[in-house]
C-alpha cells in the first residue's frame, strides 16, 4: 500500500520528468521512456523533493530571463534533516531564434554529496512568456 507521501513523490516525479525529460531525451521512444524514469529516480534531478526542485526552477528561469550566454549562474540548497546539500551551476551557453521563438541551450552541473551529474537541453520562450524544453534544429 502507498503512502501519501509516496504518493505525492511519485505525482511530483512524473510533473519534474515531464518537464525536464524531452530536455535530456529528444527523439526515444515509449520503452526507453520506462528505462529513463527507472533510472533517474536514482538521480539528483529525479530525487529532488518539491523545495528543491521549486528552487532549482526559480534558478533555471534566472539563466534563461536574466543571464548572459557563458555566465553560470550559482545553486545551493542547504542539507535538511537527512537530505545533502547540493550545489550546482546552470549557464546558458547559446541563444538563438528558431521557429520564431527565442530559444536558449543551458547547461547544469550538479553534486549532492559523491554523486554528480550534468545535462543540458535547449529551452524555447513560448507565446505566454513560459520557457518549454524543446529540440532545437542546428
Amino acid at each position: 500500500m502507498q503512502t501519501r507521501q509516496s504518493i505525492r513523490s511519485a505525482k511530483f516525479r512524473s510533473t519534474l520528468l515531464a518537464g525536464l525529460l524531452p530536455t535530456l531525451m529528444l527523439g526515444v521512444s515509449a520503452p526507453a521512456l520506462a528505462y529513463f524514469d527507472n533510472y533517474l529516480s536514482g538521480s539528483i534531478i529525479g530525487t529532488l523533493n518539491q523545495k528543491e526542485a521549486a528552487a532549482l526552477q526559480q534558478v533555471v528561469r534566472k539563466a534563461l530571463v536574466d543571464t548572459a550566454d557563458d555566465t553560470a549562474v550559482e545553486w545551493h540548497y542547504p542539507a535538511t534533516g537527512r537530505r545533502q546539500a547540493i550545489d550546482g551551476t546552470i549557464t546558458p551557453v547559446q541563444s538563438k531564434t528558431d521557429k520564431g521563438q527565442s530559444c536558449r541551450r543551458l547547461k547544469s552541473d550538479l553534486k549532492r554529496g559523491s554523486a554528480s551529474e550534468a545535462w543540458s537541453g535547449w529551452f524555447c520562450k513560448q507565446s505566454n512568456g513560459q520557457w518549454k524544453a524543446r529540440q532545437v534544429s542546428n
